[in-house]
């Protein structure tokens, strides 16, 4: 009977321990051209020049993903510098008024001047992509930004199409601070970071735990009770 016990427990814990397992995660890219050969770029100016540089994409069908960070290929980038990096939603053919995150350079990060560099940027707050919809990637520089007033957006030459688990769109580029858009040819390079959002636990698609402890031990009592009538027998011959 001990043995039958521990096995009891054993069968117990196996089966608890099953029924909350969640399957790990991990971010992939979501949509991207790094790594960039620094080849071309677009000087987003507060001055003169592009203000608001974006690129839209669209996430198809599947999970939900949760938006991890959006790292940025940049140089000119100096610590007064004042730009804003944003996910919106889509109007037609250019980018939406709707801010749907807004996103600030990640602890750690530090402006490299006119050094070529990645930065990583996190949404100040938690945000998810969903199926069958089309977002923007946007950039857009303050007036009152610093260092002249101008951040390098890079690119590689010849241009990289983004690709991952959504579908690129285009890039937009605007001189009049949005009130207006152009399409452009320089792809400008850049990461999304995502996380696939596990589906909702499915208690149906579980066997009860106490169901199970009940079949295990109706096993246990079955086999105890054969062995103590074949004693019986044995006894009685």
């Amino acid at each position: 009977m001990k043995i039958q016990s521990q096995l009891l427990f054993l069968g117990l814990t196996s089966t608890l321990a099953w029924g909350v397992t969640i399957a790990p995660s991990s971010a992939v890219n979501f949509i991207g051209n790094l790594p960039s050969n620094d080849g071309n770029s677009t000087i987003l100016s507060s001055t003169s020049g592009t203000n608001i540089k974006a690129a839209s994409f669209t996430y198809g069908s599947g999970p939900d993903y949760s938006l991890d960070d959006v790292i940025l290929r940049l140089g000119n980038y100096d610590t007064s510098d004042s730009f804003s990096v944003e996910i919106r939603d889509n109007a037609g053919a250019n980018p939406g008024s709707t801010v749907l995150a807004s996103l600030s350079l990640a602890p750690g990060e530090t402006p490299q001047g006119l050094t070529n560099a990645n930065y990583r940027f996190i949404s100040n707050s938690s945000f998810t992509f969903e199926a069958s919809n089309t977002y923007w990637l946007y950039l857009s520089i303050a007036a009152s930004s610093g260092n002249s007033g101008s951040i390098i957006w890079r690119n590689s030459t010849p241009g990289v199409t983004p690709v991952g688990i959504a579908a690129f769109g285009s890039y937009r580029f605007s001189n009049t601070a949005g009130v207006s858009f152009s399409d452009s040819n320089l792809y400008n390079s850049f990461q999304i970071n995502a996380t696939a959002v596990p589906e909702p636990f499915n208690a149906t698609a579980v066997p009860e735990p106490l169901t199970i402890l009940g079949a295990i031990a109706a096993v246990g009592f079955g086999a105890a009770f054969k062995r103590r009538s074949s004693l019986s027998q044995n006894s009685s011959d």
